[in-house]
Parts: structure tokens; sequence; C-alpha cells
């Protein structure tokens, strides 16, 4: 039953977004072992073919690994006990301007840039706990060490 209740929560979570007309921000593409998905407060499970948006958390386990596509074919892979969070994410398909931040808050994240990083490399971001990196390049792995959140 408290399986049913936390899945209808994050569905109505997940309907409130979409209402709102805020496209995703990506996609699940890949997923091993224990992946979760945190949003409005609530834990699911994440599998390919799961939506990320803003705000969304991103944690593997010991066994976990994702791999998310963004709209503009940015490339994410979190490695084993990673937390990701999603912060800012606005694409135009059209002009490909946009923004990207996210903060690994621990664990390893590899990054192949996408379209916002060739036309506005300024407006694409990724903090650790102890730095904000710029993204200058196209391919770039980061690791965050740190057990808190």
């Amino acid at each position: 039953m408290r399986n049913f209740l936390s899945l209808a929560l994050w569905l109505v979570a997940t309907i409130a977004v979409a209402a709102e007309g805020v496209p995703p921000a990506g996609k699940v593409k890949r997923c091993e072992g224990s992946v979760t998905v945190d949003r409005a407060g609530l834990a699911q499970a994440a599998q390919v073919g799961t939506l990320v948006q803003v705000g969304d958390r991103i944690r593997t386990g010991a066994d976990g690994a994702v791999g998310i596509t963004l709209a503009d074919d940015t490339l994410l892979t979190a490695g084993p006990r990673s937390t990701l969070l999603i912060e800012e994410f606005r694409f135009n398909s059209t002009t490909h301007e946009g923004n990207f931040l996210a903060t690994l808050v621990k664990g390893t994240l590899s990054v192949v840039t996408g379209l916002i990083a060739k036309h506005e490399p300024q407006n694409v971001r990724l903090r650790t706990p102890n730095v904000v990196l710029g993204v200058r390049g196209t391919e770039f792995i980061v690791e965050a060490r740190g057990d808190d959140e």
C-alpha cells in the first residue's frame, strides 16, 4: 500500500510539471543497479525512459550507474554512490540557446557537452561542494568526495 501511495504522489508531481508546460530536461537512457530520482520530496526507482526534470535529484547506489541524455544532447553518466542535482536547464531547439547548471553533490560524473555548450559555453556550469566549473571543452570527468549533502 505504501509503495502504491508513493507511486501515486510521484505521478501527481510529474503531471503537475507537465501541466505547467515545462518540457523535461532529459531522459534516462541507461540504468544499472540501484538508481532513484527524487522529485518533490518523493523517491522513485529510475529505469530506462524515466524523464528528468529541473529540480530532480538523481542518486545511484553502491551498485548503480545512470546515463542521462539532456534535450540538447548533453550526455551525463553518474557512477556508483553519486548524487546529482539538476538545478537549471533551458534549451531552445531552434536557436540552440539555453543554460544548464547541475550540482554533483558526491560521486563521479562523466560529461559530454551538447548544443548549449557549442553555442553558449558560458551558460553551462557544474558545481561540486568545493568548485564551480565553467565548461570550455567537450568532454570531462568530475569527482566529488564527501558523504554529506
